[in-house]
C-alpha cells in the first residue's frame, strides 16, 4: 500500500509565459511546485502522480516533472494522461476520476484539491465522500496570501456515513427549467416493470469501462437498454456501435470486430478498421454473445482484459471502448458444457441487467404500454388518427403472452396501421390467428386458451377416444364434447 499525492496539473498557474505569450518555464510559485517546497515531506508522502487532461499538454507535464525532480532529488514524481473531452462536463470528469481512484483502491490517496477547474475540484469531493476509499482532501493557500503564523496547508473534512453511497450526476440545462429523467426513453414508456432496470442501468453508466451483460428474451429491449447506458455515461458524445455476433461466421466476425490489414486474406484490398476501432472512446454493443466460437472468445477476452486488439494480419493496438454484451442464452450452462469460457463469462458479467419479458408485466402496465405504442406508431407512420380497438381486440392483445415481447407488439401494431384505415374499429378478425388460436402450450395467458390446449393434448394422448380422454380429465364425456364444439365454432 502506497501513500500517494494526486493532483491535476494547473495549466494557467503551474507555468510561466514569455513576452510572446508562449511557454516560459515552470512557475516556482505554482501550486504543485509550492506543495513540494513546503508540505510534501511533512505529509510523509511516497509518490506524486500529476494528472493532465489533454495529450497536447504532454510537453508541459514533462517539464513540470523534470523541474520537480531536479528541485527534490529522490522523490517519486510522474505524470499520467487522464483524457477528458470537456473539463467542465461534471458527468465525464467524475466518471473518469472515479475509475482512476478505484484502480488505486489499495493505496492511501491525498487528493490535492487546489489545482484544476472547479468541476475537477467538485469531482474530487464527490469521489472522496462517496467511494469509501482511503482519501484525504488537501488544499493550500499561496504563500503571498498567508498571514504570518498561519498554516498554508489545510485538510477539508466532512461527516461521512459508514456506508458508501453512489453519486448519480444530473446536469440541469439552465433556462430549460427541467432535468431529463428516464421516465420515457426513445419512444418507450418506462413503467415500474422497466423503471427498476433502467435505474440500475443509471448506476452502471456512472462507472466508466465496466463491462455490462444484458440478459433477456428476444424483443425485450436489450439494445435499447445498452444505448441508454451509453447515453447516460461520460461516453455519450462518442460512437455507439452494435454488432450481432450470431449472424456472422468466425472469420467474418473476427475481421468485423478487430479489422484487417491489406493482403491479410483474399479480397482484403485495403486496411479496414473493425468495430472496436470505429467505436473508439464510445460503446460497443455485442448482441448474442453466447453464440461466438471459442477461438473468437479468446481474442475478445484479451480485448476486454488488456484493452488491446490485433487486426487480422496486423500488429496489436490499444483501444478505449466500453463493451455491453447481450444474450438470451443460458451462459452458465454453456460454460459447464465447455461451449463458453468461464473467464470470459466472469469478465462480461461485471454488471448484469435483465429487462423482464412482457408477459411478466402487471396487467395495468401492459395496457399502458399498448396505449402508448398505439400513439407512437401513429406518429411514426404519419396516420391522421389513432387506431380504435374493439373491446374483444384489446382484450386479446392484453391476454396474449407475446413471446416476441415488445418488438412483436410493435410490429403487430405497425401491421394494423398498414391494413386498417383507422376510422373503423379493429375487430379480432384483423389480428393474426396465433393471438386467438395459440399453437404453443402456455403461449396465452387466458384460462380458456390454456384449458383448450390441455384438452386437445389429452385427447391426442388417448388417440382421440373421447371417453378415455374425459375419464383422464375427470369430466363428463358430454362436457368434453360441448367444449370441443365450442372450439370448432371459433375456428
Amino acid at each position: 500500500m502506497a501513500h500517494l499525492l494526486v493532483s491535476w496539473i494547473a495549466r494557467n498557474n503551474d507555468f510561466l509565459t514569455n513576452e510572446q505569450g508562449g511557454f516560459g518555464g515552470v512557475n516556482p510559485q505554482g501550486p504543485n511546485a509550492d506543495f513540494h517546497q513546503h508540505y510534501f515531506a511533512a505529509e510523509d508522502l511516497e509518490q506524486h502522480i500529476l494528472l493532465y487532461a489533454d495529450a497536447r499538454q504532454e510537453n508541459h507535464a514533462e517539464h513540470l516533472v523534470a523541474y520537480l525532480r531536479r528541485q527534490h532529488p529522490g522523490r517519486d514524481i510522474s505524470a499520467e494522461l487522464l483524457p477528458l473531452t470537456d473539463v467542465i462536463d461534471l458527468a465525464e470528469v467524475k466518471t473518469k476520476v472515479e475509475t482512476w481512484l478505484l484502480a488505486h483502491r489499495e493505496d492511501e490517496l491525498a487528493l490535492f484539491f487546489s489545482p484544476g477547474t472547479s468541476i475537477m475540484q467538485l469531482a474530487w469531493y464527490i469521489c472522496h465522500t462517496t467511494l469509501g476509499l482511503r482519501t484525504r482532501l488537501l488544499q493550500t493557500r499561496a504563500s503571498r496570501h498567508l498571514v504570518k503564523g498561519q498554516p498554508g496547508l489545510t485538510e477539508m473534512q466532512e461527516e461521512r456515513s459508514a456506508t458508501p453511497v453512489t453519486a448519480i450526476i444530473r446536469e440541469k440545462q439552465l433556462g430549460s427549467g427541467r432535468v431529463t429523467e428516464p421516465a420515457q426513453y426513445q419512444g418507450h414508456l418506462l413503467p415500474p416493470a422497466l423503471k427498476a432496470v433502467y435505474e440500475r442501468a443509471d448506476l452502471v453508466a456512472q462507472t466508466d469501462k465496466v463491462t455490462v451483460l444484458i440478459r433477456g428474451e428476444s424483443g425485450t429491449g436489450k439494445e435499447q437498454l445498452a444505448r441508454y447506458v451509453h447515453e447516460r455515461s461520460a461516453r455519450a458524445g462518442k460512437p455507439f456501435l452494435a454488432l450481432n455476433c450470431a449472424a456472422l461466421t468466425d472469420s467474418v466476425l473476427e475481421s468485423r470486430l478487430f479489422g484487417y490489414q491489406k493482403g491479410a486474406f483474399t479480397g482484403a484490398d485495403k486496411n479496414t478498421a473493425g468495430v472496436f476501432e470505429l467505436a473508439e472512446g464510445g460503446t460497443l454493443f455485442l448482441d448474442e454473445i453466447g453464440d461466438i466460437s471459442p477461438a473468437v472468445q479468446v481474442a475478445l477476452l484479451r480485448a476486454l482484459q488488456e484493452g488491446e486488439i490485433q487486426p487480422v494480419g496486423g500488429a496489436p493496438r490499444r483501444v478505449n471502448v466500453r463493451v455491453v454484451a447481450a444474450t438470451n442464452a443460458p451462459l452458465e450452462a454453456r460454460c459447464r458444457e465447455d461451449r463458453f469460457r468461464w473467464d470470459l463469462y466472469y469478465r462480461l458479467a461485471v454488471a448484469e441487467l435483465e429487462p423482464p419479458p412482457l408477459r411478466d408485466w402487471p396487467a395495468a402496465e401492459r395496457e399502458a404500454l399498448l396505449d402508448h405504442l398505439l400513439e407512437t406508431k401513429r406518429v411514426d407512420l404519419a396516420r391522421p388518427i389513432q387506431l380504435r380497438l374493439a373491446a374483444p381486440t384489446r382484450q386479446l392483445l392484453l391476454n396474449y403472452a407475446f413471446p416476441g415481447n415488445i418488438r412483436e407488439l410493435e410490429n403487430l401494431l405497425e401491421t394494423l396501421y398498414v391494413f386498417q384505415p383507422g376510422e373503423e374499429l379493429v375487430e379480432p378478425a384483423a389480428l393474426p390467428r396465433r393471438l386467438y388460436e395459440p399453437t404453443v402450450a402456455g403461449s396465452s395467458l387466458r384460462l380458456a386458451d390454456v384449458e383448450r390446449e390441455h384438452l386437445l393434448r389429452v385427447l391426442a394422448l388417448k388417440n382421440n377416444v373421447k371417453r378415455q380422454a374425459a375419464l383422464t380429465l375427470g369430466i363428463d364425456e358430454r362436457t368434453l364434447a360441448a367444449k370441443l364444439r365450442s372450439y370448432e365454432q371459433l375456428s
